[in-house]
């Protein structure tokens, strides 16, 4: 397996870099490189095949952008693939809180960076999912367990949807404001010249309703969705939410913290919504929090870098 982090950015707090990243759509139009078109447009539907389809991304860059940490092979925990949002990266959305505290409680992990900090068509993008769920599976004998924040946290749907071999591959998957059916933000002020990723996370895009046609989840994998009443990205916050199923937990966080203030960049330091994605990665359906574990940030995380 190949070890490569990418350097983080420097002077800067991890959430200033994330609000920073994920300015106004309309704004990032102009300043982003997209990529090359593809032959079939990033926006429109794509036909299944029996076949899985190939990875068109070169193998040496789905390499550079898988990063792993622990020891996937020798653990007796499944490894958590932590998969990062859309204008950020892995370093940014996961160095400073997540990554410390996965590796204190004895959890093996791995990052993957998607290409063009997530702006590029998900449907390429999601080759480097696939390519990173392969590899720690093949690695360490055992299923992989994803954590995602918002794109990160519907990318893996996409994986599993076209590249079935995947499904048998993964346990949980946990998403924090995931755009599983897309944002009403996002098609307001994305227009004209918009990034791929983001054009394609509008609500009733033919990316999101390609994702969910046929049905949006798949047996033998646990689902767990935490959204807050503050999202200000993923709008309205339930669009996070999957179809109710034996294999599905849809969370409000003021549910279960009634005065947490926690918005879209916040879930991921947000404390309760560690504790709540923890039981869900050790298969707990119904994940739940006492009062004393609200208004509070997550393990590891320094009150003075946010």
């Amino acid at each position: 397996m190949h070890i490569h982090r990418p350097g983080a950015s420097s002077g800067r707090s991890p959430v200033s870099l994330l609000i920073a990243l994920t300015a106004v759509p309309v704004l990032l139009a102009g300043a982003v490189a997209l990529p090359a078109a593809r032959a079939d447009s990033p926006d429109a539907p794509v036909t299944a095949g029996e076949e899985w389809p190939p990875l068109t991304v070169d193998e040496a860059d789905l390499d550079r952008s898988l990063d792993c940490h622990g020891d996937p092979a020798g653990s007796d925990r499944n490894t958590v693939l932590l998969l990062h949002g859309t204008t950020a990266n892995a370093s940014a959305n996961w160095s400073w809180n997540w990554e410390p505290a996965l590796a204190a409680e004895g959890r093996p992990y791995c990052t993957v960076d998607l290409p063009e900090n997530g702006l590029q068509d998900i449907q390429v993008s999601a080759e480097n999912v696939t390519h990173a769920i392969r590899t720690i599976h093949a690695t360490s004998g055992r299923k992989v367990d994803i954590v995602g924040h918002s794109q990160g946290g519907m990318i893996g749907r996409w994986t599993t949807k076209w590249w079935p071999d995947t499904r048998d591959m993964v346990a949980n998957m946990v998403g924090l404001g995931s755009s599983n059916n897309g944002s009403d933000m996002i098609s307001l002020t994305c227009t004209v010249g918009c990034p791929d990723a983001l054009r394609q996370q509008g609500s009733g895009s033919d990316f999101i309703t390609t994702l969910n046609d046929d049905g949006a989840t798949y047996p033998g994998i646990r689902y767990t969705t935490i959204a807050t009443r503050f999202d200000e990205i993923v709008t309205p916050y339930d669009r996070a939410f999957l179809p109710s199923a034996d294999n599905v937990t849809n969370i409000t966080l003021q549910d279960q913290c009634p005065n947490e203030p926690v918005d879209h960049f916040l879930l991921a330091v947000s404390n309760p919504v560690w504790e709540l994605a923890n039981q869900a990665l050790d298969g707990n359906p119904s994940p739940s929090v006492d009062p004393g574990a609200c208004l509070k940030l997550m393990p590891g995380v320094d009150p003075a870098r946010l």
